[in-house]
């Protein structure tokens, strides 16, 4: 068995700058930037190629709810609790910037449309809203919730809007006819934020009630289904390729769970409070959290290893529960971890013993920007940046989520071994589509009818492993 070939996601880089909790975070299209957005009612872009290098903006006179990268990267939307909306040039020296009156209430989420022509903003008002970019132009607004609305997101093909909030709903929109074409409720908690799978086929949800639902569109039924937190869940995504998802909750922790095989794989921990955001770059290499505690980590997902052939399962299985178990019992004598629930299915990855932790008072460091941003109506200010290490060494004990949780995500699990494959079929067909209206959920499936995820009917073909694409 060749250990070297499989890798667990461990941290890179840990930012520290905003002197409030952090509510949201987002790649830019190179995977080089992330914006961050704060109750301090400022947003920091982060360089992570110059990590010395940090812009930190007054972006709005209130707490800073969401923020969205325009597909090139050089716009940045974000929006507030003032109630609007402000679209800016990320640069230091000068800009084009742009702020408008948006809602009634605060705007809680903001989003661009893959040609970046347009933005959806949801609200407390109980509407979305879509507007032009270029005109700051009003287009139409999506009125079916009954309550706070949390997130709106396009689609990856453009066609439509999904959005959920305190009414328990998920909504799909229509945003040529301005119609709901499909609606989920859910009895037990609300919905925090949403994230479209890469294939634009389902729509996975994050609630208060501590689970994670996805929906398949095409079927119009909840298709997977997973209790794996402790606490409230307030951010969740995708991994490109659509074989993994990114969570984050309350309960201070992360997980990856593997979609193929519909269960949590990893653990991750780093944050005193709760983790609020989570994102994945543009290849999936790399992913990023931050929280309630003011902290950004910058985390190596190293989660190409984990795509195995089918006879490297059971050798990977037989090696993790080998080692592993000699490392946590080593570590637990020393009293830096402890093994919690041996039965569990996922492995704990607990960063606050990693080097580009603990040596970040050592390496804070003053961004270099010397001139006021100009054409910005807020400022921009100096803060410390922090340069860690690169990691050493990482500690991973078992988590201490119950066995029934993991079996009640499994319970539902689908087979999705398929998208790659349907994927790049579905990218043809979107660039060959004309923009003519859609009125029927149907048409979200283009040339294949199947669902990409469906309901595993027979218990032996759902443990038998699966062969990634």
């Amino acid at each position: 068995m060749n250990s070297a070939k499989f890798a667990d996601p461990c941290l890179e880089l840990h930012f520290q700058g905003h002197v409030e909790g952090i509510t949201q975070i987002r790649f830019n299209s190179e995977g080089n930037k992330i914006a961050s957005s704060s109750l301090d009612s400022t947003v920091i872009i982060w360089d992570l190629k110059e990590t010395s290098r940090c812009l930190s903006y007054t972006a709005q006179l209130g707490r800073v709810y969401g923020l969205s990268w325009s597909p090139k990267s050089n716009l940045l939307a974000s929006c507030s609790h003032n109630r609007k909306v402000k679209i800016w040039e990320p640069k230091s020296h000068g800009g084009i910037t742009e702020e408008f009156l948006a809602h009634s209430k605060p705007v809680r989420s903001v989003d661009f449309h893959p040609a970046g022509t347009m933005i959806i903003t949801a609200s407390d008002d109980k509407s979305l809203k879509l507007w032009r970019v270029p005109q700051r132009k009003f287009l139409t607004s999506f009125n079916c919730h009954t309550n706070w609305v949390r997130s709106a997101k396009f689609s990856p093909n453009g066609k439509f809007v999904a959005s959920c909030g305190d009414d328990k709903a998920l909504r799909i929109f229509d945003i040529n006819t301005g119609s709901c074409i499909c609606c989920f409720t859910e009895e037990l908690g609300m919905g925090r934020q949403l994230a479209w799978h890469p294939n634009g086929k389902v729509v996975a949800v994050a609630l208060s009630c501590n689970r994670v639902k996805l929906f398949d569109l095409s079927s119009q039924e909840l298709i997977q289904l997973y209790k794996v937190h402790d606490w409230p869940v307030n951010d969740l995504a995708f991994h490109p390729n659509g074989n993994f998802m990114l969570t984050g909750s309350n309960d201070e922790t992360m997980k990856i769970l593997d979609l193929l095989e519909g269960r949590p794989i990893y653990t991750l921990t780093g944050h005193i409070g709760g983790v609020t955001a989570v994102a994945f770059n543009h290849d999936g290499s790399r992913f990023a959290s931050a929280g309630s505690d003011k902290q950004l980590l910058v985390w190596k997902s190293n989660l190409h290893t984990y795509d195995l052939s089918v006879d490297d399962v059971e050798q990977q299985n037989e090696y993790l529960a080998v080692s592993d178990l000699l490392e946590y019992e080593e570590k637990a004598a020393t009293g830096n971890s402890k093994i919690i629930n041996p039965n569990d299915e996922s492995f704990m990855i607990d960063s606050h013993h990693v080097t580009a932790f603990k040596s970040n008072e050592r390496n804070l460091q003053v961004p270099d920007c010397s001139q006021a941003f100009k054409g910005n109506t807020g400022k921009l200010q100096r803060l410390g940046c922090l340069h860690p290490k690169r990691r050493t060494d990482f500690s991973r004990t078992q988590s201490s989520n119950n066995k029934s949780d993991s079996n009640s995500a499994s319970s539902i699990a689908t087979s999705i071994s398929d998208i790659s494959s349907q994927n790049s079929a579905k990218h043809k067909s979107d660039s060959n589509s004309t923009s003519s209206t859609t009125t029927s959920i149907s048409d979200i499936s283009s040339q294949n009818s199947a669902s990409i995820l469906h309901l595993t009917k027979n218990k032996d073909r759902f443990n038998a492993p699966k062969k990634r694409n």
